[in-house]
């Protein structure tokens, strides 16, 4: 069935799009956010749709996560642990930038951090762009400590896992991990077992942070990098996407360009 409601106009498919499926057959999906599933699978339409029909099931479970903040959380320090850089990467990739020494748990809640980090990833799927080149990240681990990592337990990481992998339309080119701690290694010892060899061989752990160079122009980096940005909150992309957020129902949204 899904094979034959691809070859459908667009504007019919959505009519008995996965009308035989439980969690999504009273949904009108927005033509936009199946095409960011169906990019993510290359236009296999059995593997875009097992994705899609687990994340509608996720947020149905989880309503609250894709909830919009109050302006008061932008104004905690803590908010600003992950960043979307302002310029794409040579190949046209988005390159988001996590340092989670900025993160303190006790000003900003690990459920508050899961939803900044959904939100963002969210929004970042309606660029076609993005969809269509994927996403590097950088996570720098320099100053954190028991504090940050005892939020890593087996549940909180499979929720990482699921969300990421398994239910959101995103495509991963790179993990670079700077400054890595005992804290780091431990989880990462723990969490490679559970990722398919095409992820682990994109993840990268720097010591020296500087190496990152390596992988990026100087263009399109932060200065205590080595890099060139001086200014990398320049767009206010968490601001943006939290107001777009309230707009993001079930059916998905329209891309922005």
């Amino acid at each position: 069935m899904l094979l034959i409601v691809f070859k459908l106009p667009m504007q019919n498919r959505r009519k008995i799009l996965l009308q035989d499926e439980k969690a999504t057959k009273e949904i009108c999906f927005h033509d936009d956010f199946l095409v960011q599933y169906l990019r993510h699978s290359k236009y296999n339409t059995n593997q875009a749709f097992d994705r899609l029909r687990k994340f509608i099931i996720f947020r149905k479970k989880e309503e609250k996560m894709f909830e919009s903040f109050s302006d008061e959380l932008f104004v905690k320090p803590s908010a600003k642990f992950l960043t979307i850089l302002p310029k794409r990467s040579p190949d046209g990739c988005t390159v988001v930038l996590g340092q989670l020494s900025k993160w303190n748990p006790n000003e900003l809640p690990f459920e508050d951090l899961k939803k900044i980090v959904l939100i963002t990833f969210l929004q970042l799927f309606r660029d076609p762009m993005t969809q269509i080149n994927g996403i590097k990240s950088i996570y720098d681990f320099a100053g954190t400590y028991f504090e940050h990592f005892k939020y890593g337990t087996p549940q909180n990481l499979y929720f990482l896992y699921h969300v990421a992998l398994c239910c959101v339309p995103g495509r991963y080119k790179e993990f670079h991990l700077l400054n890595p701690n005992p804290g780091l290694r431990v989880l990462w010892s723990i969490i490679k077992r559970f990722l398919y060899n095409k992820i682990i061989e994109r993840v990268f752990i720097h010591s020296d942070a500087k190496d990152i160079l390596k992988h990026f122009p100087k263009s399109v980096l932060p200065v205590q990098y080595g890099g060139e940005l001086l200014d990398m909150h320049a767009t206010n992309f968490l601001q943006r996407a939290n107001i777009e957020q309230k707009e993001n129902t079930v059916a998905g949204q329209l891309n922005f360009f």
